[in-house]
């Protein structure tokens, strides 16, 4: 009886063996047994400014799509009306900063420690490290310069958006709401303060991504 046993048990577990093999052979082939949607369960990961791949639904085996043409993305309403050039610049000493942009989170100095600190240091006194080994440090001394203390809010807006000099666009990383935050920490930096008014351009922004 005892042998018996041993063999059953024995013919169990290599029947129970070779049930797990034979599992994990078919299964990793495209048997609709097993995967209905092999693609899925082995993706293909797409090159996103890829042409001429394997996908076969865009044109030209694209991946990524053109917005349609018309269509505005959520949160991305705003137009900024002046261009990325001298003429623009000028014309954007008259853009003011929505009288009911608030801070009350410090959310200007605290986006100012990430996208400024590297270079214009903590205190606005061109301290940063990037300043410090000599790269790209601006003809005025610092943001208590009489230089930062009048320029126009408007002015640095563009600055932001498109960049100016060494400095380049942080577009990118803060939104129209978020730059007129940092204006304002960086004019708080300066001792100037900032007045605020509002116009029928800068009032769209105050929520707005561009």
């Amino acid at each position: 009886m005892k042998l018996l046993m041993k063999k059953v048990l024995y013919i169990s577990s290599l029947l129970i063996a070779v049930g797990i093999m034979a599992t994990g052979c078919v299964s990793r082939g495209n048997n609709t047994g097993w995967e209905y949607a092999p693609d899925m369960a082995y993706s293909k990961g797409y090159e996103p400014y890829n042409q001429g791949d394997s996908n076969v639904i865009n044109p030209y085996g694209m991946s990524m799509r053109e917005p349609v043409s018309g269509t505005v993305a959520i949160g991305k309403n705003n137009h900024y009306p002046f261009d990325n050039s001298g003429d623009g610049y000028e014309q954007a000493k008259g853009y003011e900063m929505p009288a009911d942009m608030e801070d009350k989170e410090n959310r200007g100095q605290y986006l100012f420690n990430i996208y400024c600190t590297p270079c214009h240091g903590e205190k606005g006194l061109n301290d940063g490290e990037i300043f410090k080994r000599g790269l790209g440090k601006p003809a005025w001394a610092n943001f208590q310069d009489k230089y930062i203390r009048e320029i126009p809010v408007g002015q640095i807006y563009h600055t932001l958006t498109y960049g100016k000099g060494n400095m380049g666009s942080h577009a990118y990383a803060l939104n129209p709401a978020d730059r007129w935050k940092v204006i304002k920490y960086v004019k708080q930096l300066s001792g100037a303060g900032v007045e605020t008014k509002t116009t029928k351009d800068s009032a769209e922004v105050k929520s707005a991504k561009r």
